[in-house]
């Protein structure tokens, strides 16, 4: 595998998650703000590009966003219950 400065990855990981926002956008037209921000926060290229490859066959933004949740949560920690259960 070629030597990829870290220049040359942090422009991968600015343009994949461009891309992973164009893909939503153009999908479903319009997407929360938020999920944007979760989106460009992400730092780790494998995570973006599997990102994106499921931005491209996702049903629903709402779909998508429960697919980050289980991306960004650390290894073996169960999700978070609603309050009250």
């Amino acid at each position: 595998m070629p030597y990829i400065t870290g220049f040359e990855r942090d422009g991968m990981v600015k343009a994949t998650c461009e891309s992973v926002i164009e893909v939503l956008e153009t999908r479903f037209e319009a997407i929360p703000g938020e999920l944007s921000i979760r989106i460009q926060q992400i730092e780790d290229l494998a995570v973006l590009k599997r990102l994106l490859k499921q931005s491209i066959t996702i049903a629903s933004v709402e779909e998508f966003i429960q697919l980050l949740d289980e991306v960004r949560r650390p290894q073996g920690l169960p999700q978070a219950s609603p309050q009250g259960e």
